[in-house]
């Protein structure tokens, strides 16, 4: 071998040792943003404005991930917020772990877990012993939560003044406002019904 060989195999051994320990390097710094983005998003806050279908369909995308997932057996459906769980799996740890998944995301208010085993009675039949049924008077509902609005005195003046409730018109013994019947056009004459 000759001199020149030898210093191209010595570049070529240093040049793949630089791009090993580059790469070596992007994936440590990666694999430590991943940690810390993760670190940040334990418990996500929960997203404004969600209805009940979007967050039954999210429920059901968390709980049914897994390929050996009871999809066929548990029904999953929402009400203010909580979600209840009705159906028949196979063994009591899928009850747990369906439940505590189900817990974990941030948009759910309360679980009520209605599962059963296979040939048991389902928690809501009328032919189930007394101790073990469960009706939706004897839930918890949760309380709803309520947004805390900073009033701003200068939007207070602009504001309209709110119709009252029926209560208060019951309250005083007078019939509430008729509804205008139409709106006025530029020449300020009504317009025809």
């Amino acid at each position: 071998m000759n001199s020149n060989q030898i210093l191209q195999r010595t570049f070529g051994i240093a040049r793949r040792t630089s791009g090993r320990a580059a790469r070596l390097g992007r994936r440590v710094v990666s694999d430590g943003f991943g940690l810390v983005a993760r670190a940040r998003h334990v418990r996500p806050r929960p997203k404004p404005g969600m209805d009940e279908a979007t967050l039954a369909r999210k429920v059901e995308t968390e709980i049914f991930r897994e390929a050996d997932s009871p999809k066929a057996s548990v029904n999953v459906n929402v009400v203010d917020g909580v979600v209840w769980l009705r159906g028949q799996v196979k063994r009591p740890e899928q009850i747990k772990r369906l439940e505590s998944q189900v817990a974990s995301i941030s948009e759910v208010r309360g679980v009520e877990n209605l599962l059963h085993l296979p040939k048991t009675p389902a928690p809501t039949r009328a032919d189930t012993p007394r101790p073990h049924q469960r009706t939706r008077s004897s839930t918890r509902r949760p309380t709803p939560r309520r947004d805390k609005r900073v009033s701003n005195d200068e939007s207070s003046e602009l504001a309209p003044e709110a119709e009252p409730s029926p209560r208060d018109v019951a309250k005083e013994g007078r019939g509430r406002r008729a509804a205008p019947r139409g709106a006025e056009d530029e020449e300020g004459q009504g317009q025809a019904e």
